[in-house]
């Protein structure tokens, strides 16, 4: 078990500031895969949006604050005052950035893009489908 001590570092864990690891242990299979088909999807699409010329300056400076916010050893969230939580801030700091980048981009940049990603739709599973042409045959 680690201890949070108040300096910022955590003692047990053999470095100072350490973050705790975040684990997908509770999700079912089914639900690891879409979250992480989900999360592909996402950075597939901002890395897309990054490079093309279509997106401007500005909405590309989005993604550039949250990756020196991300490396950077100042936090929201000092890893003293909230414990395990601390990663809370990361996480937020992430999700906000791809939301507003995606926002910012222009739409018909963006559409275009998810449709040939193919994430333009809404993922399902689809059970046990097996996609085929029959033919009717008389006897």
């Amino acid at each position: 078990m680690t201890d949070i001590q108040p300096g910022g570092g955590a003692s047990g864990s053999g470095r100072p500031g350490r973050r705790p690891q975040v684990s997908l242990d509770h999700y079912s299979p089914a639900e690891r895969v879409t979250l992480l088909r989900s999360l592909y999807n996402r950075v597939a699409l901002m890395w897309r949006l990054f490079w093309d010329e279509r997106t401007g300056f500005l909405p590309k400076l989005i993604p550039i604050i949250a990756l020196i916010y991300l490396v950077s050893p100042i936090d929201i969230l000092p890893i003293w005052l909230v414990g395990p939580f601390a990663g809370l801030d990361d996480i937020g700091v992430i999700l906000a950035a791809i939301s507003m980048f995606v926002q910012a981009a222009p739409p018909d940049v963006v559409r275009e893009i998810e449709r040939e990603l193919g994430a333009g739709g809404v993922e399902r599973d689809r059970g046990d489908v097996i996609d085929g042409t029959a033919e009717h045959i008389e006897e």
